[in-house]
């Protein structure tokens, strides 16, 4: 009899003590992400920063200039920039970077439209991207499955894309429903293979 009024006290105790934890109970979830490769290469920008999450800061241009360009004219306000690669593996002979956007593609023009979400977002402009090389200016089209990569031949290791954004009327621009003026904020995800 000893024995069981001693656990039955603790028994009450340790349902107590769980209730009370388990109300204060949160939730919460942590996304991984990353890659696990053979042939990696340093990526970096021309500005020096070694990263694969890179901003390129655009000028401000008027929305009157935006309304009378094309895609053909390649657009105005343009920025250059490269992606460098380095470091990669003796193994590596050649790499090519392609271009998504499941948020921000504009797949009729395979340009990418501002974040909506943005505070006082600029409407019927989009970002175009170009090749930028001394043989092709051609547009990147986002989301385009049959757009062709640029790709380069490694040296020593190293390689260099170079592209140029600019800003261009979105795929719903019109003479009746020009480009509003406003923050352009919008992303692109780059991936690069490796050969």
């Amino acid at each position: 009899m000893k024995k069981i009024k001693t656990l039955f006290p603790l028994s009450v105790f340790c349902l107590a003590f769980g209730s009370l934890s388990a109300q204060a109970a949160d939730l919460g979830l942590i996304t991984f992400d990353g890659a696990v490769s053979d042939t990696t290469c340093e990526i970096t920008t021309n500005n020096g920063i070694a990263a694969n999450n890179v901003t390129i800061s655009m000028p401000v241009v008027t929305k009157a200039a935006v309304d009378v360009t094309t895609r053909a004219a390649g657009g105005v306000g343009a920025k250059e920039f490269e992606l460098m690669l380095n470091d990669c593996a003796e193994s590596v002979k050649k790499a090519s970077v392609s271009f998504s956007s499941q948020q921000f593609a504009e797949l009729s023009s395979g340009t990418l439209k501002p974040d909506a979400t943005v505070s006082g977002s600029a409407q019927n402009v989009s970002v175009a991207l170009y090749n930028n090389t001394a043989t092709n200016v051609s547009q990147v089209l986002i989301g385009d499955p049959t757009d062709v990569a640029q790709s380069v031949a490694l040296v020593e290791g190293r390689g260099v894309f170079a592209y140029k954004a600019a800003y261009v009327p979105s795929a719903d621009w019109s003479a009746t429903n020009s480009v509003q003026s406003g923050k352009v904020n919008t992303n692109v995800t780059f991936t690069m293979n490796y050969e």
